[in-house]
């Protein structure tokens, strides 16, 4: 179907609900931490989504510490508390999940309810008509405690396709009961377009509320299916940044945002929301352990506006349309000109012009810097998901960022006291401007270890407010995965993210070493703060 020339899309307005910190986390290699949330939050909002889904207390207790602290990030976005419909021959106000949606204080409450007769049957162990009960009661008790009520109907198309009557039956009484946006799930992920447009289209003629669709993808049609979604009629859909979610994932974000704003021209976000995608997204997928996936993703993947032949560079020079359907920018992502020793050192001149680094005069200098670039990229630094350690190299580079520390040794010692767990102690001979200094801290792992040792040695410094500025430092997270350089070894590539309680940034560190990868980050993270503890704002 030609979904531009649908005249349901001509001034349609779309509620986009992420999901990333809720169903993504139910991705089986993803462990998201509260702190892990609260930051993957605000990079969600600045997309511009109606809602963030924040989490599901009943199944993981920790996510009520998330909500709490989530009241102070002043999203944009609406946020929401996932649950369940009540428990058969169970009142309202004694039902647990219920209780646990409550206390997470959210504005929007979205609770499934099985709409598929064998769930009800075989899996809650209710009749049909209980299960109606339970609906109705839990929207009812939900939007009576001043809730904004999203009713997810569970596998409704599989519902639909063996009962269909009862599939509507349970829309129609979801409506009825005060929810203000039906969701029709394909929580399978198995079906088919044809199935999700004729579902969406039954359930507009029984619901006197929104429409919208959750897809998982099983099959490999979520994408597909949120987009027939849309065009039969539904104003809301639901997915996450990347695709995370139980199993293979659900919609993926990343790409429907673009089809629906430059595609389909549905102004679902504005410009400059689009543009965030690509930093969003390799930032989120560092966070959740996923970076290395991200090569080949769609619209935000490094490789998706990458050209390594001379044909295909001349072409996209002259006349970038040839080979890019849409200008990178767009979406927040840049041309790669991959020619081995031809348009490499281009490419690597236009990452350093976006840090104010001209490395096409043909000085010395800049070729010294082109070739450092060149081994930094060789060792496994890939700079659109590290900027900040791209920047940090550049400054120290062209001069612009003086190193604080010159460290002459670092040890580090473990040490087992009692039943606790091990207590880690970290020594360095630093040099501190031009004094010699001698430092030790322990605490519980290396990381924490070596930085306190770090801060001691800020501390001694005669510059006052470098003193006072390192006090405020922090590793927030750390991310190991590995790395191949060629046909080398394997190495650790570790990712350190630090706040100074104003902004947060991340660097990397690649070493056959793990402890020495953490080092490197550690040491760069420290670095780049202070370098850049002036700014308002960083980039990573």
């Amino acid at each position: 179907m030609d979904y531009s020339h649908c005249p349901k899309l001509e001034g349609m307005t779309i509620e986009i609900l992420d999901s990333t910190l809720r169903d993504g986390a139910l991705a089986g290699d993803v462990n998201l931490s509260t702190d892990d949330k609260l930051r993957i939050a605000p990079l969600i909002d600045s997309l511009g989504v109606t809602y963030i889904e924040g989490g599901w207390a009943s199944v993981f207790p920790a996510d009520l510490e998330f909500f709490n602290r989530a009241k102070e990030l002043n999203l944009r976005a609406r946020l929401v508390a996932f649950g369940a419909t009540r428990k058969p021959e169970t009142a309202v106000q004694k039902d647990r999940g219920l209780e646990l949606l409550l206390r997470c204080e959210a504005p929007v409450v979205s609770v499934y309810g099985k709409v598929w007769g064998l769930h009800v049957e075989k899996v809650l162990r209710t009749s049909l008509e209980e299960n109606l009960k339970m609906l109705s009661d839990s929207v009812s008790f939900l939007r009576e405690s001043g809730r904004e009520v999203i009713l997810m109907a569970e596998h409704f198309f599989d519902a639909l396709h063996d009962n269909p009557s009862y599939a509507l039956e349970f829309i129609k009484r979801a409506s009825d009961a005060g929810a203000s946006t039906i969701v029709l799930a394909d929580s399978n992920g198995s079906s088919l377009p044809v199935q999700i447009r004729d579902g969406v289209t039954r359930a507009l003629e029984v619901s006197a509320v929104k429409v919208g669709v959750h897809l998982h993808n099983d099959f490999g049609l979520a994408l597909a299916n949120a987009l027939e979604a849309v065009a039969a009629g539904a104003t809301h859909v639901q997915g996450s940044v990347n695709g995370y979610g139980a199993r293979n994932g659900i919609t993926d974000l990343t790409a429907l945002l673009p089809i629906l704003k430059l595609k389909l021209e549905v102004d679902v976000v504005t410009d400059a929301q689009l543009a965030r995608l690509t930093p969003v997204a390799l930032e989120v997928a560092e966070l959740v352990g996923k970076s290395e996936q991200m090569d080949d993703a769609p619209f935000v993947g490094r490789r998706v506006f990458e050209h390594k032949t001379d044909t295909h560079v001349a072409a996209v020079l002259s006349s970038p349309e040839a080979y890019e359907p849409i200008a990178p920018e767009r979406v927040g992502n840049t041309r790669r000109l991959v020619i081995p020793g031809v348009s490499r050192p281009a490419y690597l001149g236009r990452i350093a012009e976006q840090y104010g680094v001209n490395l096409q005069d043909g000085s010395a200098s800049s070729g010294r810097i082109l070739q450092e670039l060149k081994r930094l990229e060789d060792d496994g630094y890939s700079f659109e998901d590290a900027p900040a350690s791209l920047e940090l190299a550049l400054g120290q580079l062209t001069g612009k960022f003086a190193k604080v520390l010159s460290v002459e040794r670092v040890r580090i010692f473990d040490a087992i006291r009692g039943r606790d767990r091990p207590v880690v102690e970290a020594s360095l001979s630093v040099k501190v401007g031009l004094e010699e200094e001698y430092v030790a801290a322990e605490s519980y792992g290396p990381v924490k270890a070596l930085l306190k040792a770090i801060k001691a040695a800020l501390a001694l410094s005669q510059d006052a407010d470098l003193a006072a500025y390192s006090a405020s430092l922090e590793a927030v997270s750390f991310r190991v995965r590995s790395v191949n350089r060629r046909d080398e070894e394997l190495r650790a590539r570790t990712a350190i993210t630090m706040t100074d309680g104003r902004r947060d940034w991340t660097c990397v560190g690649i070493s056959g070493d793990l402890l020495q990868a953490c080092w490197k980050a550690l040491l760069d993270g420290v670095e780049y703060g202070i370098a850049t503890r002036g700014e308002i704002s960083v980039s990573g």
